[in-house]
């Protein structure tokens, strides 16, 4: 019996998890618009590994937020510094640059999550 190839060995192994495989994933979003934005993120230079789940989840805690319309966040025990919680505004821009570098369809996956957020904002 001849002997396997060793790349087509390694072919069928799982491949080992990446730093910010997991984290930062954007929550229903589809397996391909993830994969694209992994790419993207490892592609573009304004972006990192995970950036754009992290900005995911900081306009969406922002806008899910029930004072985030007061100008006083001292008295209500918010953090006020944007950077240690980060900035969602620029979280926003953030997802607004991972939009436009999208594919059509990943974009449109994206577009409805952030869409409904900024309804709600």
């Amino acid at each position: 019996m001849p002997r396997s190839r060793p790349g087509r060995v390694r072919a069928g192994l799982p491949r080992r998890p990446r730093p910010g495989d997991r984290e930062g994933a954007v929550p229903g979003l589809s397996g391909s618009a993830l994969a694209e934005i992994r790419r993207l993120e490892r592609r573009d230079a304004r972006l990192w590994p995970g950036s754009a789940g992290r900005a995911w989840e900081c306009w969406r805690d922002f806008v899910r937020h029930p004072d985030r319309r007061q100008w006083d966040l001292y008295e209500t025990g918010l953090c006020t510094e944007w950077a240690c919680c980060g900035d969602p505004w620029e979280a926003r821009e953030r997802l607004d640059t991972v939009l436009a570098a999208m594919s059509r369809r990943g974009a449109r996956e994206l577009r409805r999550l952030v869409d409904a957020l900024d309804a709600r904002y």
